[in-house]
Formats: C-alpha cells, structure tokens, sequence
C-alpha cells in the first residue's frame, strides 16, 4: 500500500502544520491552556471594570436593555436600529444579574474573554501550538482593551462568528462527529447575524462557502441551513408577539438600508494609537501569507480545506469592518483572520532552521511591546482615577466634563425628566433619570426630519431639563466625525436647536455641555415648523 507522499489529507482530512517554536507534545492538556488564556484575559480588563470612555455607544445596549425591564416594547416605545438579539442578551443578564455598572462589566469581559478563548482554540486547531495560540489571543486583548472594554454588540457578534470557525474547523478535524460541527456553526452565525447583521451573514456566507465540500453530504449542510434559521425564528417571534414586528423592520431593515451607511465611511484605520497599531495590518499581513503559503506549493493549498476555511473567514472577518474601517471596528473583527496568520506561520516556517524559528518568534513578541507598554500606561491612569458615585454604581469617566455633569444630574430630584441631545445614551442609564424621547441618535443626514419633529415635541411636553453637548451639535465636529456627511446643518437640526434653547432657560456649562431647565410652559409652535 503506498501512503501518500505530501502528507495530504486521508480520508478527508487535511493534514497538519509543522508546529511553529515552543511547540509542545500533541497530547499535552488544552484545558489548562485553555483556561490560563480566559483567566488572563480577564485580569487584563479588570482595570476598566469601573470605566466608561464616552456617554455614546455603549448606552444603546444597555439604556435599551433598561428600558425593556421597565415595560417598555423594543421598536414599539423607542427606536433602535441594531436587531433584538444584543437587546434580549443585555436584559436576560440584567433581569438575572441586576442592572448595575458592575453587572454589565462582568458580561462585557465575559464577551471579551470568551473571543479570546476561541481565539485560541482556533489559533491551536490549525497549529497544534498551544503557546503561540495562547500569545496571539493574550495579545488581541491587550491591543483591543481599554476605552473600549465595555458591553458592544460587535463583540457579542464577533464571539459567535469566532464559535462559527471553531465549529467549522472541528468538522475538518473530527468529520465522524456527524451533525455536531454543522449544527453548532448555524446556531451560532444566526445568533451573530441577530446582534450584527452584516456580521452574521458574512460569518455564515463563509462557513457555507469553505465547508459544503468538506461536510460532502447534503444532509450536514441542509442541518447547518436549519440551524441558522432557529435563533432568527424565535427572536422573530418575540417581537411578533410584542406587536413590534412593522416598526421593527422600518428600523431594522428599511432606516439602516437606506440612511445608515451615507454617513459612516471614514479612512480605513482611524484613530488607531500605538496600542492597537499591530491590529491595524492584521488583514494585510493574513493576505500576504496567504500569497506566500499559495506560492510555496499552490496544488497543497487549494487542497487543504483548512486553508480555505481560514481564508474564507478572515474575507468575512475584513468585510465586517465596513462601512465605517476606523480601528475601533478593525479590533472587533481581528479575531476572524487569527487563525490564517498562524496556520499560514506554521505552514511557511515549518522547513526553517530552528534558530530561524525562535529569532521569528521573539521578533514577534519585540513588536508587540510599544503595544503593552501603552496598555500598561493606560491602565495605571485608569486605576489611579477617582471614581464617581452614581445610581449604578461607582464609574470612571474618561472626561472630566462627563464626570461633573454627573455628578449634576445626581443632584436634581429623582423624579425629574430629560431630554439628552444629540448623543448621550449612556447618561440616562447611568443616571437613571428618564430620557424623554423614542429617540437618541441625532445626526444630520442619519436622522429624518419627522424624528427630529418628533423629538422636539417629546421634550417641549415631558422634559424638565435638557443637555445639550455643543462639541457634538457643531457642523464643524460632525464633519470630522462624518467626512461624507451631506449637510452637516440641516434645516430640521437648526430647528429642533432654535426651539430648544428659545424653550429652556440656561442654567450652567459644563466643559463642551450646555444645561437648560424649564422655567415656564413651553410652546410647541417651534416643534410644529420643523418639516417631517
């Protein structure tokens, strides 16, 4: 019987990579490593437990989450444009864990945590190397955390297209395990594409793409078409049975397809810092070593299923940067080309001399240092910054500003209503005074002239106080923000403006913000000017 001469796949199997340097005994005990790469991760975000970087992003998920608890319908009540599956994940945690500061850290690094450990899991089943698979996840995390370790829902979408690669990958690796691999990697994509559409489907887009030739049985791939559509069904359902199913397609699918990406698109690798600049060429240094791997021997990598899949993944993972590639979404989605940087490592060095191996790897490790010595210095200003008590718990602020308007707020009757304008959403969660208005994002072009209307009612009539952040209502600073924003100042935000501080009398300014209270009944004629 004659074996195969370039150790190619048998029985359908591809065959593995030479392990890269520190490799260890094939039998050695993964869960050990396993958990060493979650416990560390862990310890990694713990200096930002108390942190909160900015009053935006972070607030939409949890004032939304908050907002359900009390009574109030998704799309119905107020209106979001992410799907429900971030929205049910946030408030299943808070009804079972409470709605505090503390709890949601807790479910943010447990997200960034879980992205690790697949990470490495992934990382280890294309390398056979536990220590360098441990490295790249351990070095995600320092380059991804800090201001942003906090709850988001691309990372609840990048940890369940993580779990998509691992399945996948398990079904090249253990084809006899039947409709496991398939069914796990439907579950999962569904569950992405329910948080973050664009994400999930370019997560399941792949794993149908590389796999249907490797599964080489329609039933496993009719199971894995079943299994996507579960999670999507039964959330379907929830808002069917909450009366929200029309408003939450007008938000969900027809606002976001229609005014969503005309604002986002910034330069690929905006605001990258020294800290997350290794994140930055991740994508660019997967495509060329996979040019390498392919022009080292082409006919054993197109068939390698393994390489594929990789390939196939980090395409998905690069894709779900877009439309906005600032480095913020590029850390989200890093993840997804980990494990094409290791396999194609492991395939291009596996004939070097030993002393070139280790010279790689501590080179590698030499790069990685002005990215840990910012963590470091990040996380001593962190920790060394006073907290702030508020009805959530004690916090951080990144600002000042954001500090003492705060601590404003806490000092107004519990009872007494706001209106936060253009983008605060994290004020009234962590204030836990009322937002007055279905609304929360306002920005020209993004915003329609009917919201804008219809916000302006809502805070003449129910507001007793209004915040302004004047940086944030700038045209100036939006088309920072938004360098392909049509008009930064549009008729309907010059009214919503005008009729706001003609209503409200000013009480104070703090740092870029601007407080106003209501002193008299106010008139709705201003709000009844702005075109919807």
């Amino acid at each position: 019987m004659k074996l195969p001469s370039d150790r190619t796949a048998v029985h359908g199997r591809s065959a593995q990579p030479s392990r890269l340097p520190f490799a260890t005994a094939a039998n050695s005990n993964n869960a050990w490593w396993l958990v060493c790469v979650g416990i560390l991760s862990t310890l990694l975000c713990l200096p930002f437990f108390r942190h909160v970087f900015w009053l935006g992003d972070e607030g939409i998920l949890l004032h939304g989450a908050d907002r359900m608890l009390r009574g109030q319908t998704l799309y119905n009540d107020f209106f979001e444009f992410y799907p429900p599956g971030g929205f049910v994940i946030v408030a299943a945690w808070f009804a079972a864990a409470g709605v505090s500061i503390w709890s949601t850290r807790v479910l943010a690094i447990m997200a960034v945590a879980g992205i690790a450990c697949f990470i490495y899991l992934t990382c280890r089943q294309v390398s056979k190397n536990p220590i360098i698979s441990a490295l790249v996840a351990i070095g995600w995390v320092i380059a991804s955390q800090g201001d942003w370790t906090a709850i988001n829902h691309h990372y609840f979408a990048t940890l369940f297209s993580m779990v998509v690669v691992w399945a996948c990958l398990a079904s090249i690796e253990q084809p006899a395990r039947w409709l496991r691999g398939p069914v796990i990697a439907g579950l999962a994509g569904g569950a992405a594409g329910m948080i973050t559409p664009t994400a999930g489907a370019f997560a399941l887009l792949a794993a149908a793409t590389a796999l249907l030739d490797v599964w080489r049985s329609w039933p496993k791939f009719f199971a894995y078409v079943l299994a996507t559509a579960i999670i999507p069904v039964c959330l379907i359902v929830y808002v069917l049975s909450q009366g929200a199913f029309a408003a939450a397609f007008d938000d969900v699918i027809v606002f976001t397809a229609t005014r969503y990406s005309a604002v986002q698109w910034v330069p690929y690798g905006t605001q990258s810092n020294p800290r997350n600049l290794p994140l930055k060429f991740i994508f660019h240094l997967a495509a060329l070593l996979t040019i390498a791997v392919c022009a080292l021997d082409w006919r054993r990598a197109l068939r390698d299923p393994a390489l594929r899949l990789c390939v196939a993944f980090a395409i998905a993972g690069f894709a779900g940067v877009f439309p906005r590639p600032d480095m913020i979404h590029i850390a989200f989605s890093a993840p997804m080309a980990c494990p094409l940087v290791v396999y194609c490592l492991s395939r291009i060095t596996s004939s070097w001399p030993r002393k070139y191996q280790y010279a790689l790897a501590f080179a590698a490790i030499g790069l990685a240092i002005p990215s840990l010595i910012s963590y470091a210095d990040l996380a001593g200003q962190r920790l060394r910054t006073s907290t702030v008590q508020t009805p959530r718990g004690d916090l951080v602020f990144g600002h000042d500003s954001d500090r003492m308007l705060v601590d404003y707020i806490a000092a107004t009757p519990s009872g007494d209503k706001y209106f936060f304008y253009p983008y605060m959403p994290m004020l009234p969660f962590v204030t836990a005074h009322q937002q007055v208005s279905k609304y929360e994002i306002f920005t020209p072009t993004y915003t329609t002239p009917l919201q804008y209307r219809e916000a302006c009612f809502s805070a003449m009539r129910d507001a007793n106080w209004i915040v302004l952040d004047k940086d944030a209502m700038d045209p100036d600073y939006l088309r920072v923000i938004y360098p392909t924003i049509a008009d930064a100042d549009p008729p309907e935000k010059k009214g919503l403006e005008s009729a706001l501080r003609q209503e409200f009398a000013f009480v104070a300014t703090i740092g870029s913000y601007e407080i106003r209270r209501r002193t008299k009944p106010t008139d709705e004629r201003a709000c009844a000017a702005i075109l919807g």
